[in-house]
């Protein structure tokens, strides 16, 4: 029987065979060293343009059945708790009664004049030529040969009027006929208020008589339970459906809170990610010389867009007006810095794996911006990660 020869190509195959056999014992014995990055810090700036609802604290004050608004407050004037807004007439009320009123107050006026007309009496001397010359003011202004303010120019007149009727009702005299007519004055009056229900202010704020319907429904009591969809069909137009019971009531005013308000945003960008506590400044378009700032509170994700809720504590200007528009939100962003490569997703959270046991830490962070320099993150708990810290790279 004759022996194979062993050839020099056997022993090229036992070499390769012994030395993958070494490798993977060495691999096994001695890890190889994982490729890492020096956490840095960083900064940049975002700056996005998206659409936003404005959402105020402005409680509604509404009356039932139907009748006529006397507004006794000014739109957009700040009032106290308490303060009168306007007097609500119910339905049969007509406007011949105050009409019948001034005539009865024209009288009193005239016989005054004529009881006293040997009469010197220099305080109510005064008080006429304060209100004639009010008059006068107001005629003067409505006639475009003066300047001012219109509405504070007829409040003077109403005030001196007002000032001369007390005098004159203070200072009557003993006479059958003034008595009349007091009396009567006094129960046209009576009859007046029967039908008249005074609105107050519930508490300090800014009155206004300007209401979209959206007032219930974008309040700050429903902040939580608003979602994207809520919002994407109040900026196409939609105004909420009321309940049967709000059908009964007739609007008056809202008293708004003008120090803290809310825009909720939405923005299609996927790589848009604020988190919670993150600060930003923005502008409405056609407020351009308005700078509002505005600390998120509250971000809900859908597959398409982000939505982000902003607490607004700058004094609320003119958008107290304002439901919805176009708005330009920006933000400077300071953060760590990280390769790209760096970040790793773990049932869904994004985050960074720490070198400082074998395999790592797994770390979860908020992505804030991404660039060519590297992702710029943030721990979502506070001091869990620092600059200087290694990272493992993937």
């Amino acid at each position: 029987m004759s022996r194979r020869r062993v050839t020099g190509r056997f022993y090229v195959l036992l070499l390769l065979v012994v030395a993958v056999a070494c490798y993977f014992a060495w691999r096994e014995f001695y890890p190889h060293t994982a490729r890492t990055a020096v956490i840095g810090v960083a900064s940049a700036s975002d700056t996005r343009t998206m659409e936003g609802v404005i959402i105020r604290d402005e409680p509604v004050t509404s009356y039932e059945g139907t009748g006529r608004v006397s507004f006794v407050a000014d739109e957009g004037e700040m009032v106290k708790a308490g303060d009168e807004v306007a007097y609500v007439y119910a339905s049969g009320y007509s406007e011949k009664e105050m009409l019948k009123l001034e005539d009865v107050r024209q009288s009193i006026r005239e016989y005054h004049q004529e009881i006293l007309s040997n009469i010197v009496d220099q305080e109510l001397e005064r008080l006429d030529n304060n209100v004639n010359s009010k008059a006068v003011e107001l005629k003067t202004l409505i006639n475009h040969k003066s300047s001012g303010s219109l509405i504070r120019l007829v409040e003077q007149l109403e005030d001196a009027m007002l000032e001369r009727q007390d005098y004159l009702s203070q200072n009557r005299r003993e006479d059958p006929k003034l008595n009349q007519l007091y009396e009567e004055e006094r129960n046209r009056e009576n009859n007046i208020a029967s039908w008249q229900t005074i609105q107050t202010a519930s508490s300090d704020g800014m009155v206004s008589f300007y209401l979209d319907g959206c007032e219930s429904f974008l309040s700050v009591d429903n902040l939580d339970s608003l979602t994207p969809e809520d919002i994407r069909a109040i900026l196409n137009g939609a105004t909420p459906e009321s309940d049967d019971a709000s059908r009964l009531l007739q609007p008056v005013f809202r008293l708004i809170n003008t120090e803290k308000w809310y825009v909720m945003v939405l923005c299609g960008d996927a790589s848009w990610t604020p988190v919670t506590g993150q600060e930003f400044s923005f502008q409405f378009s056609g407020y351009e010389d308005l700078v509002y700032s505005g600390v998120v509170t509250r971000i809900q994700k859908t597959d398409n867009e982000t939505m982000a809720l902003l607490e607004v504590t700058d004094p609320m200007g003119p958008m107290a007006n304002v439901r919805c528009g176009e708005i330009v939100l920006g933000a400077n962003l300071q953060g760590l810095l990280v390769p790209s490569s760096a970040i790793v997703n773990q049932g869904g959270q994004m985050g960074v794996l720490l070198s400082d046991v074998p395999g790592g830490t797994f770390i979860p962070v908020n992505v804030l911006s991404r660039g060519e320099a590297g992702v710029l993150i943030s721990p979502t708990v506070e001091g869990a990660l620092s600059a200087g810290q290694t990272v493992l790279l993937s």
